[in-house]
């Protein structure tokens, strides 16, 4: 496993401990009714209702900077993540770049491209391989449970952590045996570990949460293709994640230039309408500094596949 990134290991210490991301319910609403409109007005660059999410995006980034401890908050991780990418050896992978974009048509979208690392299958579903796994067998108990009382036949649903009926995080998605669901599930078990533990929606729990989930993810399939795959996925695998990581860090430096009303200071790479793709920039206006300093957590000292 990669050395961490200790100096993010824990939440700024003025982050008040019940503090929260509010969401913005609107946006919540828009996406849970009226997603098709929503990616067609998108595409177009128009419409009444990408026009009232992006108002209300912009509303609430007003909003967030009136708060102190976010605003010091993401100063502090922003001045961490240009460190990061100053270093020689990720020149090359964490500056998000165009043509790290998935394109539809000739229109650019917040989604990392060259993802077929993750269409490579599995000898086994992704719940099998990972109750099995030696990198978890200190939870294995733990595991097996939040696997057995999870929903892994949800077709068509994106791989994400809810609270069952009796308030136990579980996993909801469609299990296969593919790199995707493999890496979906140890996402979203890294967040169910950390929240039966520790139950809460804080924003302190949500930086603990996001980076266990970000690290499971990437090590736990690292660890398989180790065992099961070629040298060559391993690579792919690193430069996939590496992918994700810059796609982190470019939107939270998107949103905070947003917040602070200097949007000229990060590269323009997508209409402004098609970074709708990316769900948590509207219905949870902030929270791009959690993904961040999940992303510095996981980067080693020092790069490299």
């Amino acid at each position: 496993m990669s050395p961490r990134n200790t100096a993010v290991d824990a939440p700024d210490a003025r982050v008040p401990a019940d503090a929260v991301f509010p969401g913005d319910a609107t946006a919540v609403a828009a996406y849970r009714d009226q997603r098709r409109l929503l990616q067609k007005e998108a595409v177009l660059g128009r419409g009444e209702l990408i026009e009232s999410v992006l108002r209300g995006r912009r509303a609430a980034l007003a909003g967030l900077r009136a708060t102190p401890w976010l605003r010091r908050l993401i100063d502090s991780t922003h001045r961490q993540v240009r460190q990061v990418m100053a270093r020689p050896e990720y020149a090359d992978v964490l500056p998000l770049r165009r043509s790290m974009l998935t394109f539809l048509a000739e229109l650019p979208l917040p989604i990392p491209a060259d993802s077929v690392i993750l269409r490579h299958p599995t000898h086994a579903p992704a719940a099998e391989i990972l109750a099995g796994l030696p990198e978890l067998r200190h939870r294995r108990a733990e595991v097996t449970r939040i696997l057995a009382e999870s929903s892994l036949q949800e077709a068509g649903t994106p791989f994400r952590t809810v609270d069952d009926e009796s308030g136990r995080a579980i996993v909801l998605g469609q299990d296969a045996p593919t790199i995707d669901a493999l890496a979906g599930i140890a996402h979203e078990l890294g967040h169910c570990l950390y929240e039966r533990a520790r139950p809460g929606r804080s924003v302190r729990s949500q930086f603990a949460s996001e980076r266990l989930a970000h690290c499971l993810e990437e090590r736990l399939v690292a660890a398989y293709l180790r065992e099961r795959g070629s040298p060559e996925e391993c690579r792919d695998w690193w430069s996939y994640q590496r992918r994700v990581d810059a796609h982190n860090l470019y939107f939270f430096r998107l949103e905070r230039a947003l917040m602070y009303e200097q949007p000229d200071s990060v590269p323009e790479l997508m209409p402004e309408s098609t970074t709708s793709f990316r769900e948590s920039l509207f219905i949870l206006p902030g929270y791009q500094v959690v993904y961040a300093r999940a992303s510095l957590a996981r980067l080693p000292a020092h790069g490299g596949a």
